[in-house]
């Protein structure tokens, strides 16, 4: 089954595409330019025991996203059982 969600909601270990960005202009600008485009493949990582910051790959490198931006931005991913 494939869902849409925040990143900051995808497990572990979950890889999804980008659908979406969201948020005012600046914030939009400042994730494109870490790699966070749509249709950009992204793998969760690392999160931290409160859940924020996370680490993310996403082309070739690892961010780390706050819980904030990271709810910006929407991917879908296939959710296995």
């Amino acid at each position: 089954m494939i869902k849409s969600l925040p990143l900051s909601c995808i497990p572990v270990g979950a890889r999804g595409i980008i659908s979406a960005v969201n948020g005012d202009f600046k914030n939009k600008d400042r994730l494109s330019e870490l790699g966070f485009t749509k249709d950009a493949e992204v793998m969760a990582l690392h999160k931290s025991p409160n859940g924020d910051p996370a680490a993310y790959y996403i082309k070739g490198s690892v961010m780390a996203l706050r819980r904030e931006d990271a709810d910006n931005i929407l991917i879908k991913f296939r959710e296995e059982y």
